[in-house]
């Protein structure tokens, strides 16, 4: 290997060593200059040489470009599944996972609230009326005590001597207590009776002389107030009441009506809600039922005004209009009935001992309110003989009215169901005043005291009453007018000794019997 040492620097003949080696650039500074002269030189020359040639060269135009919206399609995003890489390489989209499911517990069962057990015993002459859900148990046992009662064209009046309160009854089932007190005072004057009715006196007179809303509502007394013995069973939520025959039940050994011939047993209940029912007690007359009550009404059909042929019976079966009022007095007079009126003349039962108009004939109009169904009826009728109390009274003189309030609902029903009523009204033996009976639904049986008068003369009586819709299960505050129901009339005749249906008239000549609501006709409810 060679040693530094081994070369040997020689210098020049200056003394100096090699010089140093100068840059390139000014070359190329150089020959950029000429290039510029060059291309300038050129570009003189083609100028020259243009203008010679005859004009300057053209430019080519240049086209203008509007600018035009571009639709744009934004996509929606879609999260994607979070890649996930798999044993060959290839990404694959990773499923959710699903927590697993959590059982539900069970709710732990609870026992039934025990039953309640009252400590005070139920009279068994109210268990038919009886109603646990509205009245409670019974906090007393029953009671006699003296009270007096009298009925009114739309309603009724009681008084109890063990309370010393007024009670005030009106036809829509509600009721009221009285806190007027009475000193014997003479009654405000309210004019004269119409004929066939009564002034209230004493203290039934006093409230209803000085209560102007006791007075439009009940109309004019349709008897002479009587003083009765009642028996009375307290409940928590309100009392139940029955007349009852006892000889007397007062010191002064005042006189029962109760035990009077022409007496109609009362049987009645009092809620504290505000509403009032009557129905039979076990053991009267007409068994033991269940009497309509006006707290549980259900929902009533809604009215339509357009007419399709599932809510009309054929018009040969009847179309009935009842027209729109006001509340009337019920004194038998028809002068509040303009018509007209409308025959009950088809002979369904009884025609080989009907005798013709003169035997059996009639005719009826009627009118509604929100209060109730209006029904005036004359009858001509050669033998005036009423049918038993109760159940049986369709065995003597007086009307029945059919009603379907579901007409649409089960319009080709060929039996009565839980929708369909079936009244009956009649007078009392003395053609004094309107029984009425209640026999469908069975589940309401019972006999009831709606508002109204008879009347009679040779020959012929009339009835002119009231029917409450809680009746027919239907409340009137909501019905309008074009609403339709299932509906018939018809009139029974017993001419004989021995009770019974001797002779029908009805308004559908379809009906064949009493239960098959497809035979009836139809109401229309008019403005």
């Amino acid at each position: 290997m060679a040693n530094p040492d081994d070369y040997e620097i020689i210098p020049d003949a200056t003394g100096q060593g090699a010089p140093p080696s100068r840059p390139r650039w000014w070359l190329w500074l150089a020959g950029a200059g000429l290039l510029f002269v060059f291309a300038f030189a050129v570009g003189v020359g083609w100028t020259t040489l243009a203008d010679r040639l005859g004009g300057a060269a053209t430019e080519a135009p240049i086209a203008a470009v509007t600018s035009q919206p571009v639709a744009t399609f934004t996509p929606t995003s879609t999260a994607a599944p979070e890649a996930a890489a798999t044993a060959d390489g290839v990404s694959a989209a990773t499923p959710a996972i699903t927590p697993p499911a959590t059982a539900t517990p069970l709710p732990t069962p609870t026992a039934p609230p025990p039953t309640r057990v009252c400590t005070v015993p139920l009279d068994p002459q109210f268990a038919a009326s009886f109603d646990p859900g509205a009245l409670g148990c019974p906090v007393a046992p029953t009671s006699i005590v003296w009270a007096a009662y009298e009925s009114f064209e739309r309603g009724a009046m009681l008084w109890r001597s063990d309370t010393n309160l007024s009670y005030i009854l009106f036809g829509d089932g509600s009721w009221t207590p009285s806190n007027e007190t009475w000193n014997g005072q003479e009654p405000p004057w309210r004019g004269e009776p119409p004929p066939g009715l009564y002034r209230p006196e004493r203290g039934f007179g006093y409230i209803w002389g000085v209560r102007d809303d006791v007075f439009t509502r009940l109309g004019w007394a349709t008897m002479p107030e009587k003083g009765f013995c009642a028996a009375v069973q307290n409940f928590e939520q309100g009392f139940a009441l029955a007349s009852v025959p006892a000889p007397s039940c007062t010191a002064e050994n005042l006189y029962n009506q109760a035990t009077d011939a022409s007496w109609r047993p009362l049987w009645l209940t009092f809620i504290n809600d505000g509403r009032w029912r009557s129905g039979p007690l076990a053991g009267a007359p007409g068994g033991v039922t269940t009497p309509p009550t006006a707290t549980s009404l259900p929902v009533p059909p809604t009215a339509t005004a357009v007419s399709s042929a599932a809510d009309m019976r054929p018009a040969a079966n009847g179309v009935f209009t009842a027209r729109r009022g006001q509340p009337i007095t019920l004194d038998g007079r028809f002068e509040d009935w303009p018509g007209p009126w409308l025959p009950v003349s088809a002979v369904i039962q009884g025609r080989e001992q009907w005798n013709g108009a003169s035997d059996l004939g009639g005719v009826m109009q009627m009118m509604w309110t929100p209060e109730g169904l209006y029904l005036a009826v004359q009858i001509t009728d050669d033998v005036l003989r009423a049918g038993p109390d109760g159940s049986d009274q369709w065995q003597g003189d007086g009307v029945e009215l059919q009603f379907d309030r579901r007409l649409i609902d089960d319009f080709a029903d060929t039996r009565a169901n839980d929708d369909d009523t079936q009244l009956g009204l009649a007078p009392d033996a003395a053609f004094q005043y309107v029984r009425g009976y209640r026999w469908l639904p069975l589940a309401a049986e019972s006999r009831f005291d709606p508002p109204g008068v008879v009347t009679t003369a040779p020959g012929q009586y009339t009835l002119e009453v009231q029917i409450p819709w809680l009746y027919f299960d239907l409340n009137g505050a909501d019905l309008q007018p074009g609403a339709r129901f299932g509906f018939n009339l018809s009139i029974n005749d017993n001419d004989g000794e021995t009770p019974a249906q001797q002779t029908v008239l009805s308004a559908s000549p379809a009906r064949t019997t009493h239960d098959n609501p497809t035979e009836w006709g139809t109401l229309v409810l008019g403005e």
